[in-house]
């Protein structure tokens, strides 16, 4: 349970929605309605390239951010993994540069149909990564209910213990919120043995 004051950060990683710099479609907005009303504090850093989406998924995994256990990523996506500077980029490429270093903490990549694979495969990643919960979308996602989805997932999540005891908790309430967004698809993995 939260203690007063006491919230779960959230680091996002945005990546560019649009080649066309014009288009501003951002999540910030999401992320300033959480500071103000719960009190949650994030990091928002946005990547043009592999070599800085890398280097921001490096920084998280540091101790001195442990402040900030949600992972978000947010990016275009595709089955299995994600889309870097209109390059695949697979989850497993993904969970090798956090490999061991995510205890007690939970990866969001909300991202289209990056979660479309099979149930041990999100396992192996799960386990690689030694995350508490990894989670994301199955399908093609629409950007307003993807939103309010997420507004209401790290909301709840701010309530749940972020240890191996809680894996199960969180995994709970992810489920009861996604009942509402059925077509979204969403998918969460948690486990209690990847905590240390």
């Amino acid at each position: 349970m939260r203690k007063r004051g006491q919230t779960k950060g959230i680091f996002c990683i945005e990546g560019l929605w649009d080649s066309d710099l014009r288009v501003t479609s951002t999540v910030r907005p999401l992320l300033e309605l959480l500071r103000l009303n719960e009190g949650v504090n994030h990091i928002h850093r946005e990547y043009a390239t592999r070599d800085e989406f890398e280097f921001y998924v490096r920084k998280w995994a540091q101790k001195k951010y442990e402040a900030y256990p949600i992972l978000y990523l947010t990016t275009h996506g595709m089955e299995g993994g994600l889309l870097l500077e209109g390059e695949f980029y697979s989850i497993e490429q993904f969970s090798a540069l956090l490999e061991g270093k995510c205890a007690n903490r939970v990866i969001m990549l909300s991202s289209c149909s990056t979660l479309k694979t099979t149930p041990q495969h999100l396992t192996e990643i799960l386990t690689k990564t030694a995350a508490l919960a990894v989670c994301g979308y199955r399908v093609d996602v629409d950007w307003m209910r993807s939103t309010a989805f997420e507004l209401l997932l790290f909301s709840r999540l701010q309530d749940s213990e972020f240890s191996g005891r809680g894996a199960e908790a969180i995994q709970k309430e992810a489920t009861e919120i996604a009942k509402a967004f059925e077509d979204l698809e969403f998918k969460m993995v948690a486990s209690r043995d990847c905590a240390k």
